[in-house]
């Protein structure tokens, strides 16, 4: 089915597989016992027998426990296209839906080829979904195949049931939903993104600087400058973006996946970016600045219309300076010329106007972020706060790496714990950081280099974008596909209506 909305179309199982697959799941249930004692139509009940239903073409419901348990749904996980279609390719999100649609919710992806125990066991699991205490250690186990989907319920006392959703509105629910954040979005930028003029360019630098000059939660330093500190509160929930490297693309999924551009509307959220937005890290691109131009007209767009929740912590890529090279590419140099040639002498002069205002950490009573690592050196308060005035330290945090075989000189575990101390954050406090990837592959890391509360993000990986927050009381992971967003936004900005 597809169905046309302007010029957006989201491409659906047809009405056919749809038909046969209730058919076929509906077979299944009259040989097999049914859930008798819940509101499921047609239910299925999970035995210690494996059950295969093919692949689903309509959503699930499934329930762990009886009448009193807990209800998860299994979408088919919908990606958009560069032409404006959502489609589904394969893998399966796994969500509790009272919460999922309205507000920053945690999920569980079923991969094709991959298997899901769930149960209470799981920590991670227990975090992400909220297990009552219905829900066993080792409840049902899920497998994804070409054969189809395989149900085995592990637990000998608790039971477990699966049953189509039909409801039309509730079959469109996920598309629907992504729909519907590409319109608050429009509203938010009221335009397409594409290169500015050079006077609307230097007019929207120009007047973010002037928001930086008096950025809300900034410690001043001595001389009544912005410092080097934000002291940001707790209560809203932070939301950690990685290095993107003009990769627009994954900024746009942030923007449009989950509840987060709901959490900045509503006040309940906090974007932290964690530098280094600029210069791709792309092979063979690494010299094309006119995606960093985009790339930062579009966050200054987002820090203009959210100053108290839109932050950008420096990196070492937010710098003109000719140590910055990537492939044998002198990126520092060539993004100052790239500015100074598109968008003029005073725009580029205004951008490292915007380098000297930025903060180097972010910290709250309950986590710390910075774009690289906790200094080596010595480091207090006041450092941070006149941060202009120690310009060793300003390097470490933008700088300094993870400590390994072929990088003694870097940061370790000692490092971190005086970095909280001299913040007076908890021991057991998160540090979220970019900088470093810890693998080629991979887009978060949670607890890495083997470090407690040590998290590393990074935000220009081809097909994944990471994001750190908090879905409950503790910081988790939360990753989506990659998308081509930048022509799908346009595209939809271009029609009258969804």
């Amino acid at each position: 089915m597809i169905r046309r909305y302007g010029s957006t179309t989201m491409a659906q199982p047809n009405r056919i597989s749809r038909k046969s697959f209730l058919k076929r799941f509906r077979d299944v249930v009259q040989g097999m016992d049914a859930c008798e004692d819940i509101d499921l139509d047609s239910a299925l009940k999970i035995t210690g027998e494996k059950v295969r239903i093919p692949s689903p073409a309509l959503p699930l419901q499934i329930q762990l426990g009886g009448e009193e348990g807990y209800r998860l749904n299994l979408y088919p996980e919908l990606r958009f296209e560069e032409d404006g279609r959502l489609v589904h390719r394969d893998d399966y999100l796994l969500f509790d839906p009272t919460t999922y649609f309205s507000d920053i919710s945690g999920f569980l992806r079923l991969i094709q080829g991959d298997s899901l125990l769930l149960g209470r066991q799981n920590r991670l699991q227990r975090l992400l979904l909220r297990y009552p205490k219905v829900v066993a250690d080792q409840h049902l186990r899920l497998k994804l195949s070409p054969k189809g989907l395989a149900l085995k319920n592990k637990s000998s006392t608790a039971d477990a049931c699966v049953a189509p959703i039909i409801v039309p509105d509730q079959v469109e629910r996920m598309a629907s939903w992504r729909l519907s954040k590409l319109a608050k979005l429009r509203a938010i930028l009221d335009g397409p993104i594409e290169p500015p003029s050079r006077s609307e360019a230097l007019d929207l630098i120009q007047r973010v600087n002037a928001v930086m000059k008096a950025e809300p939660y900034r410690v001043m330093d001595d001389h009544g400058q912005p410092g080097g500190l934000l002291a940001l509160p707790d209560r809203p929930r932070p939301i950690f973006v990685g290095d993107l490297h003009a990769r627009i693309d994954n900024l746009l999924v942030v923007l449009t996946q989950n509840g987060f551009l709901e959490a900045l509307l509503d006040g309940s959220g906090l974007l932290i970016l964690l530098g280094d937005a600029v210069q791709p890290d792309t092979p063979g691109e690494e010299g094309d600045m006119d995606s960093s131009m985009l790339m930062m007209d579009l966050i200054f767009r987002l820090k203009l219309r959210f100053p108290e929740r839109v932050f950008y912590l420096r990196g070492n890529h937010d710098s003109f300076s000719d140590d910055i090279s990537k492939g044998g590419i002198p990126q520092g140099l060539l993004w100052e010329q790239a500015l100074h040639d598109r968008r003029g002498l005073k725009y580029k002069e205004a951008m490292q106007d915007f380098y000297d205002l930025l903060p180097y950490v972010a910290a709250s009573a309950g986590y710390l972020a910075c774009h690289a690592g906790p200094p080596t050196s010595k480091i207090t308060w006041d450092m941070l706060r006149d941060i202009r005035q120690h310009p060793k330290l300003a390097h470490q945090l933008t700088h300094i790496r993870l400590r390994r075989s072929n990088s003694p000189s870097g940061y370790g575990p000692n490092d971190l714990d005086r970095l909280r101390k001299r913040l007076g954050v908890k021991p057991s406090a998160p540090v979220v950081l970019g900088h470093t990837p810890v693998s080629g592959q991979g887009t978060c890391w949670i607890n890495a280099g083997g470090i407690p509360n040590h998290h590393v993000l990074y935000g220009a990986h081809p097909d994944w974008i990471g994001v750190i927050t908090r879905t409950g009381k503790q910081l988790l992971p939360l990753v989506y596909p990659s998308e081509p967003m930048l022509g799908v936004y346009n595209r939809y900005v271009g029609t009258e209506r969804l």
